[in-house]
Parts: C-alpha cells; sequence; structure tokens
C-alpha cells in the first residue's frame, strides 16, 4: 500500500474510532442505569449481558463464510455499522411504547451484539492487512487514546444530562443518549467507507472447521491464548453486570457520582494506552498480556470494601478503584488485541478470529448467567448485597486463572536479539512466526533456545554506538526488508533458519536497503 493511502486509511481509522466512542461513551455504562429505570429485575439485567453474547457467539461461526462470499470486507463493514446505528431507534421508543415489555430490552441488545460481533473480525482482520507490523503497538494506542479521551467526554456528557432530566422526566435523558448513539454510529460507518480496502487473501486462506480448532488449541499457542481468554473472560462476567447495579441501588450514588466514577476509568485508561502501546512494541505483548492478566483480579476484590466506607471518603476511594481498573483493562485490552495480529497469519485471521470471538462470546454468556444464578441463591445477608459475594468468587477465579495459564503462553511479537551488530546497535528483529505453514498458529520456541542458537551463527564487533532514533530508523528498515522479502514467499522462506538471517543481515550490511 502507498505511503500516502496508508496514512488516509489510518487516519480515517482514527476518525471511525472516535465517532464509535461517541455512540460507547454515551450508551456502553448507561445500559444498566435504564433497565434499572425501568425497574427491571437482577436476572433480567443478568439476561441482558448474557443472552445478546450467546446469539453473538454463534455469528461468529458464519463470518467467515460470509466474507468469502462478498469479498469485500469493507462493504461488510459500512452496511453492518449501519444497520447497528439504526437498532437504536427501538431503544428510544420502548419508555414510550412498551414500557411494560421490559423482556424488549434484550431483544434489542441481541440484534446489535449479533451485528457488532459480525463486525468485530472482519474489521481486526482488515487492520491487520492495513497498519504495518512495526507500528501496531503504537497507532492502536493511539487510537484507543483518542477513542477512550472521546469516549470521557461523551460519557460525562451522557451522566450530566441523565443528572438534569432525573428529577423531571428520566427518560427523556435516555431518549437523548440514544439518539446521539444513532447519528454518531451513522458517522462511523461513513469514516468506515473511507478506509482502503485491500481485498482479503483467500486463496491461501487454510480452511479448517471449529471441531479441527478445538482439537489443536492445546498444541497451539494461538490456541492456548484463546483457552486462557475464555476461561478468564468467563471468570470477568460473573461480577461484570452486576457493578453499575451495586452502586445505583446498593450504594445509592447519584448519575453524577456514577459518572465521575466510571470517568476515572476512561481517563486513567487515555493515559495507559500510549504507556502500554510502546511497552507492547518494546517487550512484546506477552509482556504486557501478564501485567493485565495479574492486575485485573484485584479490582472486584478491592470493591469489596466499598461498602464499610461512607459519604465523600467512599467516593474518592472508588474513584482511584475504577482509576487502578482503567489501567489494568487498557494493558489488558490492547495486548490481547495485538496478541491475535501477532500469533495469526494475516490470510487466516477472520476464521481465527471469528472462532476466538465465538469462545469469547459463549464464555461472557456462561459468566454471566452463573453470576445471576449465584445471586438468586446467595442469601443476602453474607454480604448485606448479594453482589460482594460475585465480586468475591469473579477475582478469585480470575488469579487463579492467571496464575496457571498465562504461562503457558509464549510470545507472538516481534523478538529483538541482542547479537552485537554496529549496524543495528545491536539489534536484530525476527518474526517467530513467519514460515509456519497449517498451525494456523504456528509452533515456537523458547525465547532463550532461539538466541542461544542464534548466538552461534551471528557474531559482529562492536564497533559504534548511535543514538535512539537512528536505531529506530534502521530497525523500521529492517522490519521492512523481512516484510518485503520474506512474508510474500513464506513457502521458500523460514525466518527460523540461522543461515537466512545471516544472509538479511550481509544484505542490508552491503547497502541493499536503502534509508
Amino acid at each position: 500500500m502507498a505511503e500516502k493511502s496508508l496514512k488516509k486509511s489510518l487516519k480515517y481509522s482514527i476518525f471511525d474510532g472516535a465517532a464509535f466512542a461517541v455512540m460507547e461513551g454515551a450508551t456502553s455504562s448507561f445500559l444498566t442505569p435504564f433497565a434499572v429505570a425501568l425497574n427491571a429485575s437482577l436476572s433480567l439485567i443478568a439476561a441482558m449481558t448474557y443472552v445478546p453474547q450467546l446469539f453473538g457467539a454463534f455469528i461468529q461461526l458464519f463470518t467467515a463464510k460470509i466474507v468469502e462470499i462478498v469479498r469485500d470486507r469493507r462493504k461488510i463493514l459500512v452496511v453492518s455499522s449501519f444497520v447497528h446505528a439504526a437498532l437504536w431507534i427501538p431503544l428510544l421508543l420502548i419508555p414510550y411504547a412498551t414500557p411494560n415489555q421490559k423482556y424488549l430490552l434484550v431483544v434489542y441488545t441481541s440484534l446489535q451484539t449479533i451485528v457488532a460481533q459480525l463486525i468485530n473480525p472482519v474489521w481486526n482482520s482488515l487492520m491487520g492487512d492495513i497498519v504495518p507490523v512495526y507500528e501496531r503497538g503504537r497507532f492502536f494506542g493511539l487510537r484507543n487514546r483518542v477513542a477512550g479521551a472521546v469516549s470521557f467526554i461523551a460519557a460525562l456528557a451522557a451522566g450530566l444530562t441523565l443528572n438534569y432530566f432525573s428529577p423531571k422526566n428520566p427518560f427523556a435523558g435516555f431518549s437523548i443518549l440514544f439518539a446521539i448513539a444513532f447519528l454518531s454510529r451513522a458517522l462511523s460507518g461513513v469514516f468506515r467507507a473511507m478506509v482502503e480496502n485491500p481485498p482479503p487473501d483467500l486463496e491461501h486462506a487454510v480452511k479448517f472447521s471449529l471441531v479441527d480448532f478445538v482439537k489443536r488449541m492445546d498444541k497451539t499457542n494461538y490456541g492456548r491464548f484463546v483457552t486462557y481468554i475464555t476461561f478468564f473472560k468467563f471468570a470477568v462476567y460473573i461480577s461484570s453486570p452486576f457493578f453499575a447495579v451495586y452502586m445505583l441501588r446498593d450504594l445509592n450514588l447519584s448519575y453524577l457520582r456514577y459518572t465521575v466514577i466510571i470517568s476515572a476509568e476512561l481517563i486513567a485508561s487515555f493515559f495507559a494506552m500510549g504507556v502500554w502501546g510502546k511497552l507492547i512494541d518494546e517487550k512484546g505483548t506477552k509482556f504486557v498480556l501478564y501485567i493485565g492478566g495479574m492486575l485485573t483480579p484485584f479490582v472486584p476484590l478491592l470493591w469489596l470494601f466499598s461498602s464499610n466506607l461512607k459519604g465523600d471518603f467512599q467516593f474518592y476511594y472508588l474513584i482511584l478503584l475504577e482509576g487502578l481498573a482503567g489501567i489494568a483493562w487498557a494493558g489488558f485490552n490492547l495486548s490481547s488485541s495485538n496478541f491475535i495480529f501477532d500469533a495469526v497469519k494475516p490470510e487466516n485471521r477472520v476464521r481465527c478470529i471469528a472462532y476466538f470471538k465465538f469462545f469469547e462470546g459463549t464464555a461472557i454468556f456462561l459468566g454471566a448467567a452463573a453470576g445471576g444464578f449465584i445471586l438468586s441463591v446467595i442469601p443476602s445477608w453474607i454480604f448485606l448485597s448479594g453482589i460482594p459475594f460475585v465480586f468475591l468468587i469473579s477475582g478469585l477465579l480470575r488469579l487463579a486463572i492467571s496464575l496457571i495459564m498465562l504461562p503457558t503462553l509464549k510470545e507472538a511479537r516481534l523478538i529483538e536479539l541482542d547479537i552485537g551488530h554496529s549496524f543495528f546497535k545491536k539489534y536484530l528483529t525476527i518474526r517467530p512466526s513467519e514460515g509456519i505453514i497449517f498451525e494456523v498458529i504456528g509452533k515456537y520456541r523458547k525465547i532463550k533456545e532461539k538466541v542461544k542458537e542464534t548466538s552461534k551463527y551471528l557474531t559482529f564487533k562492536k564497533e559504534r554506538i548511535i543514538d535512539g532514533s537512528e536505531k529506530g530508523r534502521y530497525n523500521k528498515n529492517l522490519m521492512r526488508f523481512i516484510d518485503k522479502n520474506i512474508s510474500p514467499k513464506r513457502k521458500e522462506h523460514d525466518i527460523t533458519d540461522m543461515h537466512e538471517i545471516e544472509h538479511i543481515t550481509e544484505e542490508i550490511e552491503r547497502g541493499k536497503v536503502k534509508k
């Protein structure tokens, strides 16, 4: 892709993310308050989470086939975005047309989730082909920071709107939010129509069924990653649907204080995204995923102390706690999405991401259903409210899953090896997943073994030290060279061959790759 087209596509992708963030900020944290305003039961509120996720999970099984039939990922994204936008209109009308039909909340949120889940693997596949490998961490960190800032402003405005209309007509405030969601989602579709649309590589894609994928899950790095995320999301969603209910019903927070608390998470996420993005590019996705996977379990555990605090002290405690949640989840979400890009070949991304989303959606369904069941049978006197009990279960499960399963994952991102070469200031960047044919997903040797093996073949004298910016330029040139000369020729090249690596460095040293 030409440099000019690439920059234009990345710019419009950021605009798309900003428009989407307006919808997300104005609605995602306020659907549960909307259900509370309609006097929905806890079981119905839980169903608003797990039923849509179940339908969304099953639509993933047809995503790859839809791409094969349409063969135009941008068209799928644009049409789905406009359909998603239109589905906000029925929600807007519920309080006025069918106020007693609360189950329609589940119906409309399920339809929205089906469309959103259809979009997700297609969007990931397209962006994975557009964004250069060596810029992914920083670009998605920037995009997420912009989206986070816009989402924060939208959430703050939404909270103020609800707080203003609450004494008079609370549903008028929700109607305004859903109307804004409709307009911003439609605008997001317009920006997606402006992004470049490289054709999907369907000829080289390996077609494998869900059953084949499951059989190989324990044998591949990506399979183990999917297993970890599946169990982790199950643990997360045991408690996730009930935080808003706990704040509004049990702690009796106003809409304004509720908005400030959730905004703290968005602000912390905004500032953390840039740091996490740089760490991903420098240290790898597993490094950041490990940190996020170990931090997020403590969030629901720390919520257990909130009911013992009173007044402003409780309010400030929850702000700090949500700030910690924003930092932890920013690292976890950014690294997990980048892990998919790094571990899966471009031609197999749609299918692999679709299967990943199927398992993730199923886990969310089971987790939210389990949380709802626990609340229906647990005696409320244990924690005065039964909700803190699901916080405890969720936190302990998250911690156990991360401790057991994170060590089984291997780094799938670019690895920097210290080889003592003056031209690159001692660094050579290699991609461990290149050259693998049917693993979908790939086999990975231990990094320590790779470093040891590499050192046998590559020994250079350190002649001079160059500054960081020059090293960065050389690293980018090297990655462009590898992408150009090796990625299109996977069948003929295996970058794990040390003689091939030595040949590449010799060519660059002779000046065949210019700045």
